[in-house]
C-alpha cells in the first residue's frame, strides 16, 4: 500500500480524492475540489464534500 492509499476505498464513492491522480482531471472531477470545506488527514487534499476523503476533517 502506498503512503496515501485509502485504507478502505470500498466504503467511499468513486471520486475519492486520495486515489485521484492530480494530472488530467476532468471538469467533473475538478468540481469536487471547488469551494473546499474538508481536508483529508491522510493525503492533505481538500474537497467540498467529506465523502470524497478517507479521513475528512472540517477546515
Amino acid at each position: 500500500m502506498a503512503e496515501n492509499d485509502c485504507e478502505n476505498p470500498e466504503e467511499h464513492c468513486d471520486l475519492h480524492a486520495c486515489q485521484l491522480q492530480p494530472t488530467a482531471l476532468s471538469a467533473e472531477v475538478q468540481k469536487i475540489f471547488e469551494d473546499p470545506r474538508y481536508v483529508c488527514t491522510n493525503c492533505s487534499r481538500k474537497t467540498h464534500n467529506p465523502e470524497n476523503l478517507c479521513r475528512p476533517k472540517p477546515l
